[in-house]
């Protein structure tokens, strides 16, 4: 009898762990190949370039400069689907107010690595995108900016709260989360009811959030979102430490904030905000 339910209890808890690890892979769907659309295509020029993540996997980005003198530098860590090339409208308005744009791929997508994703591997990915535009010639670390959406806010917000390769965990000098979930579990459940527990939550945004004050954040996402609710940012909002802001975009989907002009302004004025508090705070420790 209590073999049985030994057992029966083993069984139980191999299909609930296949089932979990099987709900994990419905987070990516990612497309091989190199990009058909680029920043060229826009008028803008960029820079093809390579670097390893933690593990050694080879990851594809593009580098693009600001059109004039770079008041500051941001890193785009896109969704789960596709590959940069389809994300390139969220950022390609970024390089004509000044701002330098650094957007790459995960492994399993674009022309990175075919390996496959798993919430510790992207979030890996983010950190080494982050350390190589710190260490690229004529970025100052100090005007790193990040913008994540969807499933890249919640890889940028783990990336910089969780210590990197060398023990340090990021500081950027500000983030903007766009569209992003709450945990894996808590989408999960959203859309499948009940099933939410078998997903680990140890690289998920609510876990993290909190760590990293006194990083400004700026939370958008759409009030017609149907895939993430815009309450999962005002859970997060709700949960991070100041200085922080909500904005909720009426009538507008999924990772289509950007789209909405006063969005662009106020991601605009966040962002000038974020860096006249870092020049102010250089300054105060040189003295």
């Amino acid at each position: 009898m209590i073999r049985s339910a030994l057992l029966f209890t083993g069984a139980a808890l191999a299909s609930a762990l296949a089932v979990g690890c099987f709900a994990e892979r419905q987070f990516y769907y990612p497309t091989r190949g190199e990009s058909a659309y680029t920043p060229q295509n826009l008028g803008l020029a960029f820079e093809n370039v390579y670097f390893t993540s933690r593990d050694g996997a080879k990851l594809h980005g593009w580098f693009i400069p600001a059109a004039g003198e770079s008041k500051g530098f941001v890193l785009h860590v896109h969704g789960n689907a596709n590959k940069i090339g389809d994300h390139i409208g969220a950022v390609a308005w970024l390089p004509r107010e000044n701002y330098g744009v650094f957007m790459f791929d995960y492994r399993g997508y674009g022309l990175s690595d075919d390996k496959r994703p798993s919430p510790r591997a992207l979030m890996e990915d983010t950190q080494a995108a982050l350390s190589w535009l710190r260490q690229r010639q004529g970025v100052d670390p100090d005007k790193i900016l990040v913008l994540g959406q969807s499933l890249g806010g919640n890889n940028a917000v783990a990336a910089l709260a969780m210590p990197d390769e060398a023990g340090k965990t990021g500081n950027v000098a500000g983030i903007v989360l766009d569209a992003t979930f709450e945990s894996y579990s808590a989408i999960v459940g959203d859309h499948a009811p009940g099933l939410g527990w078998l997903i680990s939550d140890r690289y998920s945004a609510n876990r993290h959030i909190r760590k990293l004050t006194p990083i400004p954040l700026l939370f958008l996402h759409g009030d017609h979102d149907s895939l993430i609710s815009w309450q999962h940012s005002q859970r997060l909002f709700d949960a991070a430490l100041p200085p922080k802001q909500i904005r909720i975009i009426p009538g507008s989907g999924h990772v289509r904030a950007l789209d909405d002009p006063g969005a662009r302004q106020e991601i605009l004025r966040f962002f000038e905000s974020c860096l006249n508090e870092a020049k102010e705070s250089t300054s105060f420790m040189a003295e």
